[in-house]
């Protein structure tokens, strides 16, 4: 095989690459649950440098159960997704105890959390959230809906 060949060979195997995980389905999370209730936001800073936003922080915990039941069997690739927010940018970082991997969101965006063949009916883990966002942005109350999507490798 001479170089040229072996290129273009490695350029189809790269443009197939993103049809692999094409088919896109919701995932019912429904059966999710945000242990304690409300977060309460606290400021980072009480008096804020010049120039700096005044950030806030919280933290909660989400025990996420995912039902995967239709997928059973199938390779996929599971997403965790944060809808633009209306009060400004939002930054999501979590840990996990289980099948999820930790990772980091801003709104509008979504990240890989599950990667492999499903196994079970169900998906559970622990999450440990610590969301951030601009105090100067955020009002005094604000709902933040977290989903997620899978993604099924083509047959």
């Amino acid at each position: 095989m001479t170089r040229r060949s072996r290129l273009l060979a490695l350029a189809l195997l790269l443009a197939a690459a993103p049809t692999a995980f094409a088919q896109t389905y919701p995932v019912d999370d429904s059966a999710s649950q945000v242990l304690g209730g409300n977060v309460r936001m606290k400021w980072d800073s009480v008096i804020p440098q010049r120039g700096q936003s005044s950030g806030m922080t919280g933290q909660l915990t989400v025990l996420v159960r995912l039902d995967v039941s239709p997928w059973v069997g199938r390779n996929a690739r599971i997403y965790k997704k944060l809808p633009p927010q209306p009060a400004g940018p939002i930054q999501a970082t979590w840990t996990s105890r289980g099948v999820l991997q930790p990772g980091i969101l801003r709104d509008g965006e979504r990240t890989l959390v599950y990667s492999g063949t499903v196994l079970t009916d169900r998906l559970e883990d622990t999450l440990q959230l610590t969301l951030r966002a601009d105090g100067d942005r955020m009002p005094d109350y604000s709902q933040i809906t977290f989903s997620f999507e899978i993604e099924l490798e083509s047959p």
